[in-house]
């Protein structure tokens, strides 16, 4: 099984708006709502599954561009929290 491509909505949805404009001083989490249409564009896409080997049997992989985010902001909380 190889991953899928991940196409963010551009456009905020009825049930985002709200929460963006409580969340406005998480300017990270914004931004990359915002802008992560842009930042994982196709060709970007094509080079992170490119690091997934070819498999036959599990679970279905999760996008990579939508793990690249995950990553990020669980790195941006963690440098939040420390000292």
């Amino acid at each position: 099984m190889q991953p899928s491509y991940w196409y963010p909505s551009v456009e905020l949805s009825q049930s985002e708006e709200p929460v963006m404009r409580r969340i406005w001083k998480a300017k990270l989490f914004v931004f990359l709502r915002k802008h992560r249409h842009e930042l994982m564009n196709e060709a970007f896409q094509e080079e992170l599954m490119s690091l997934y080997r070819q498999a036959e049997r599990g679970r279905p992989p999760i996008a990579p561009a939508m793990l690249a985010l995950v990553v990020i902001l669980q790195a941006w909380q963690y440098v939040k929290i420390l000292p």
